[in-house]
């Protein structure tokens, strides 16, 4: 068993108190929360409809970004997909690499892909690990647009 240092137990007690401040809140009736509310000198009712309009404002912004989400966990499912697939490179010496890489330039469905990829450099300049890499993102393009 690992030794704790000294801010963890303090940690420990200062999450179980706010744990149990959460808990004393809750147990709370309504009345009773409109009560202290008016006791420190608020308006339970503004109270409640700023915390609606808050609730409502962070909706409609989960509401806009919901597409983010959805595209996170596609990328996470297509990169899982791609990591499983054994590699087709490994092995391949650099000329023909580099001839994979020309020949889908040619090619003008990934021309422009390929374009984007060697934009700030010549294919001549990269290793053959992000040749590798390339040839199987446009595998992996390929496959999609099947």
């Amino acid at each position: 068993m690992t030794k704790r240092t000294q801010a963890e137990p303090w940690d420990a007690v200062r999450r179980q108190a706010e744990r149990d401040e959460i808990d004393r809140f809750l147990r709370k009736t309504p009345a009773e929360v409109d009560a202290s509310l008016r006791a420190r000198g608020h308006d339970p009712a503004a109270v409640r409809a700023e915390g609606e309009a808050f609730v409502k404002k962070i909706q409609a912004g989960q509401d806009r970004l919901a597409w983010q989400k959805q595209a996170a966990e596609g990328l996470a499912r297509e990169q899982a997909r791609l990591a499983a697939r054994p590699p087709r490179y490994v092995g391949l010496p650099r000329g023909e690499l580099l001839g994979l890489v020309t020949a889908a330039r040619a090619n003008p469905r990934f021309a422009q892909p390929v374009a984007v990829l060697f934009r700030n450099r010549k294919a001549e300049e990269a290793s053959e690990e992000e040749l590798r890499a390339i040839l199987e993102e446009l595998d992996a393009l390929a496959e999609t647009d099947e």
